[in-house]
């Protein structure tokens, strides 16, 4: 009988953990809808999916969301580029110095990456964003996994 109240409370206790902390109205998913929002779609496109909060002390709606935007699309763009770098680092096997072969993927990667654009956006009752950004370049898989060329 101890065993069982101990289970039930254990319960009880995992089940408000779930309910307190856990989505909030993030998750990038509309109801009735769901598509890839993680990975290589196909051999040009790959998306992330990043969030961001809003920037702290301001109380418009549209200044925080677009604040919450920003952060998110700059940490998906962040998320990419390191993506990036891990698969040339990758293929590149031996190379010696793993700084200049970050600057090197930031440099030809750079500009398709910061060209691409927030497929979805979602935001909770606080005003933090989720998006799902895509990046589109022909061949994009092939360069990115391709190593040093």
């Amino acid at each position: 009988m101890k065993k069982l109240l101990l289970l039930a409370v254990v319960m009880m206790v995992a089940a408000a953990f779930v309910v307190s902390c856990g989505p909030r109205g993030l998750g990038g998913q509309v109801k009735g809808e769901s598509f890839k929002t993680e990975g290589w779609l196909n051999d040009d496109t790959f998306r992330v999916t990043s969030t961001g909060a809003p920037k702290a002390g301001l109380t418009n709606k549209i200044q925080r969301r677009g604040t919450a935007k920003e952060a998110a699309i700059m940490m998906a763009q962040k998320t990419i580029i390191e993506k990036f770098k891990g698969a040339r680092l990758e293929g590149a096997a031996g190379a010696a110095d793993y700084a200049s072969t970050g600057i090197a993927v930031m440099k030809e990667f750079g500009g398709v990456v910061r060209g691409g654009s927030v497929i979805k956006e979602t935001y909770d009752e606080d005003d933090n964003c989720e998006v799902v950004y895509e990046v589109i370049a022909r061949g994009l898989k092939k360069k990115v996994e391709g190593g040093v060329q």
